[in-house]
Order: C-alpha cells, then sequence, then structure tokens
C-alpha cells in the first residue's frame, strides 16, 4: 500500500532532517584536524606508525581529534616540515636532531657517524635522563614537542658503478646524502662528493648517473627499491638514522589537557611499536637488498670510523662546543 505523505508528515521530516543536520555540524565543528607530514614512501614503516597514531588519537579523543597524514613530502620535505612545526604553520612531523642542527648545531650530536654501538645502546640513551634532557632542550630552543623517539636502523652504502669495501671505494662518487651538515661533513672526510637531495627524486638520479651512490638505512633503500639501480652494497653501518615523532608545541599548548594526553599516549604506542617493527625488519631488508645486488656484510668498517672520526671534532668546534658534553655522556652510556 502506498503511503502519501501528508503536509504535516513532510514538515516533521524536514524539522527531523534540519535537526540531525544540525547536531552533525556541531560535530564536526567541534572535530580539530591536525596535519602530520613526513618524507618517506606511504609503506614505510613510519607511514604505518603515522597510521596507528592517528588511529589512536581518533579513538582516545572520541574524534574530536583528527590526523591527517601526507607521506613522501606531499606538503613539506624534511628540513621544510621541521622549520614549519616550529612555527606552527605544520602540526606535526618526523624529523630527525640531524635536521634540528640546521637551527641548533650541537643537537646535530645524535648523527655523529660510529656515535652508537648498537640499537640497545641508543635505546638505553633516549630511554633515560638524557632523552628527558634532550626534550626539554628542543622544546626551549625551536618551540618542539618531541612525542616519542625512533630508532629507524644503522645506515647502509649502496652504489652503481663499484664494489664498496674501504672509504677509498667511494672517493669521487657523487652520493645522495639528506641536507644536514654531519652527513655531508662525513662523506666529505672520506673523499666522497656528498649531494645532498630530497629522497624522492634518488631513484631517477641514480637511473640516469647524476649521482652514482646512496645511503640510508635498508628498509629506506629497499622499500625505495634502489636495488633496481644500483649494483653494490655494503654495511657500512656508519649513522644510526634517529627519526621522531615531534609536534609544534605552541599547537599541543593550545589543546585541551585532556587531548594533550591523549596525543601524548597515542604517541607513545605508535613510536614503542615502531621500533620494535623497525629492528626485527632490519635484518629482513638487508637480505632483501643482499639478494638483487652485490653485497658485502663486512666491509671494513674500522677503516670508515677512523676516516670519519674528525667529524666528531670538526662539528663541535662549529657548535662552540656545546656537542663533546652530550658526546661524552652518550659514550658513557653502558
Amino acid at each position: 500500500m502506498t503511503r502519501t505523505m501528508t503536509r504535516k508528515s513532510f514538515l516533521g521530516a524536514a524539522l527531523a532532517a534540519a535537526a540531525f543536520a544540525g547536531l552533525t555540524a556541531g560535530a564536526q565543528a567541534q572535530t580539530k584536524t591536525l596535519r602530520l607530514s613526513h618524507h618517506l614512501a606511504p609503506d614505510h614503516l613510519v607511514d604505518v606508525a603515522s597510521k596507528r597514531f592517528a588511529a589512536l588519537v581518533a579513538e582516545k579523543t572520541g574524534g574530536k581529534l583528527k590526523v591527517d597524514i601526507f607521506p613522501a613530502g606531499q606538503i613539506a620535505g624534511l628540513r621544510q616540515g621541521a622549520e614549519a612545526v616550529q612555527v606552527g604553520t605544520l602540526d606535526l612531523v618526523w624529523a630527525d636532531f640531524g635536521t634540528l642542527a640546521n637551527w641548533q648545531r650541537h643537537l646535530g650530536f645524535i648523527s655523529l657517524p660510529y656515535l652508537f654501538r648498537d640499537t640497545a645502546h641508543v635505546n638505553a640513551a633516549f630511554d633515560g635522563p638524557i632523552g628527558q634532557e634532550l626534550a626539554a632542550e628542543v622544546r626551549k630552543t625551536l618551540n618542539i614537542e618531541i612525542l616519542g623517539y625512533g630508532v629507524a636502523g644503522f645506515r647502509v652504502t649502496m652504489s652503481r658503478v663499484k664494489e664498496i669495501n674501504k672509504p677509498e671505494d667511494l672517493a669521487g662518487q657523487k652520493i645522495r646524502v639528506p641536507e644536514v651538515p654531519v652527513y655531508v661533513s662525513s662523506f666529505r672526510k672520506i673523499g666522497a662528493n656528498p649531494t645532498p637531495m630530497a629522497w624522492g627524486e634518488v631513484y631517477t638520479a641514480l637511473q640516469t648517473g647524476v649521482i652514482e651512490a646512496v645511503e640510508n638505512p635498508p628498509e629506506g633503500l629497499a622499500v625505495g627499491r634502489m636495488q633496481e639501480v644500483t649494483k653494490f652494497a655494503a654495511k657500512t653501518d656508519h649513522i644510526m638514522t634517529d627519526v621522531h615523532l615531534m609536534m609544534s608545541a605552541s599547537v599541543l599548548s593550545g589543546l585541551p589537557a585532556d587531548q594533550q594526553a591523549a596525543v601524548k599516549e597515542a604517541a607513545k604506542t605508535a613510536l614503542m611499536e615502531f621500533n620494535k617493527a623497525t629492528e626485527a625488519a632490519s635484518g629482513d631488508y638487508w637480505k632483501k637488498l643482499a639478494a638483487t645486488v652485490k653485497a658485502n656484510e663486512t666491509p671494513d668498517r674500522e677503516a670508515f670510523r677512523k676516516a670519519m672520526m674528525p667529524v666528531w671534532e670538526e662539528l663541535d668546534k662549529a657548535a662552540g662546543g656545546k656537542m663533546k658534553p652530550w658526546v661524552d655522556r652518550i659514550v658513557a652510556v653502558k
């Protein structure tokens, strides 16, 4: 039987719809959206952790906070993202202390070559007083809140032109490095030609011969398919890669207290899972590279260490001696 809608029922339905729309609009108005940028590929573990963080924030705030994720440098590269978070034009970014050294030189000590013995050494440093004091200094000097420390693994080296066993094997090669002073200085010390370049440009640059080599953790190289455009790899383990979830301190402090707590709790969980996943996957990614290119599992790391060590004194001097106290504390960590 067909039911005819009367004027009264129509008006009732319209009023109900209007009321629902008003409630929906009110809910939307109460929702705040944060933008999170990172420079890595969408399937990188950093992106996985970003999605986990976003889901936890939404869950813990009852949907009042939403996190939109922009991977692969869509809205900002590594340095640009870190700079934008400082001034509050971007809410969240994954960045490292080497990048922060562009504004506070001494913070680059974390990326000094061969500073850390292994992942356990890194975790012991970040999980203790050193990590707490670092976070306080970054908050005070750069307006950045470190929501969690991430360890993305020790870096290895790949080349399209020559097998790598000792520093001299990279002499003269144009090697892509991040736009970070410690990386540039370290590879200059071994006679290479360090070439800062956005990560999204590296594959094509290797393919066309604009650069001859690249260095990164095994995951970054494998996910970026660098094994397709290189022929040789060496497990140099020259620098520990730190990548941390950072937030504009002014944006965080502008949130209600319960939302601030939710963001911090979500970050703690996401970073804990990220670090476990990265440590577990690092060996697998190296094996993936080694299955495709000629890989050197045991290059002369001591030769690389000796060649790069002068960077410690050079960068400390450039930082007005502010690096050494931090370095001494890191070295002393058991």
